[in-house]
């Protein structure tokens, strides 16, 4: 008999396989007995597997953690994960930018397929944290330390912001002639990638230049004030993916 952890690894890559491939199979027009396989396949191999884990693995692991884990590894694992389906979206946007047509029809379903997986994946995370860590930290944790750490996370957020910020493109149109200004602004708004912002610089509000861009370009771009006077205003501009 093999061990115990070769077991379940070999279970969940058959669980994973089978899974993977109903859910790729449903939702079309396949005929309602590839459906009910599926919701037999669910009921009958994957919650009495949930359940066994239940029942006989995880007080094992608890007693283990307890003794030598670290209880927050799986939040961890759930963020490599996060990561790697931004960096996987963020490259099939980039390809679908450039693609022809019969290329388009291939990418497409597959960047559906990686936002799908990606909305699960925050959606169990996001439970986790606020059905086992947020209670733990009202119950147990005081409110100077709450603080404290609220602080060092808007501080964190807000440093990787700027960092983020620094590295995008400067458009400063103070001292660019009035007339040629917004043909500049725009043309610089053009030359952007999905995703990606440009900072504008300016010696007043250019609220009328919002409207414009709400106009010319709805649902297509970001507007968010840095800086709003009373001498400098920047407004970091963002074409939307």
């Amino acid at each position: 008999m093999g061990s115990l952890a070769d077991a379940i690894r070999q279970h969940h890559l058959s669980l994973a396989k089978t899974l993977h491939a109903h859910a790729r199979g449903v939702g079309g027009k396949e005929p309602q007995t590839e459906r009910d396989a599926f919701v037999n396949f669910l009921k009958g191999d994957l919650l009495p597997h949930a359940d066994g884990e239940e029942r006989q693995l995880y007080p094992l692991v608890d007693d283990l953690l307890r003794q030598h884990g670290r209880p927050t590894a799986t939040m961890s694992v759930d963020h490599e994960f996060i990561k790697d389906y931004v960096a996987r979206i963020e490259e099939l946007t980039r390809q679908l930018e450039v693609a022809s047509e019969p290329e388009r029809s291939q990418l497409l379903p597959r960047l559906r397929e990686l936002a799908l997986r990606l909305d699960a994946v925050v959606e169990l995370h996001l439970a986790k944290e606020e059905r086992i860590y947020l209670p733990l930290i009202e119950k147990y944790v005081d409110k100077e330390r709450q603080n404290a750490v609220l602080r060092s996370i808007h501080e964190s957020y807000q440093r990787r912001r700027k960092e983020k910020m620094s590295q995008e493109r400067l458009l400063d149109v103070r001292e660019i002639v009035p007339r040629e200004r917004h043909t500049l602004i725009f043309d610089t708004f053009m030359s952007l990638k999905p995703g990606e912002a440009f900072i504008l610089v300016n010696d007043h509000d250019p609220r009328p230049l919002y409207y414009q861009f709400e106009a010319e370009h709805t649902g297509q771009f970001s507007w968010d004030y840095l800086e709003q006077g009373p001498e400098v205003w920047r407004v970091r501009i963002g074409r939307k993916s």
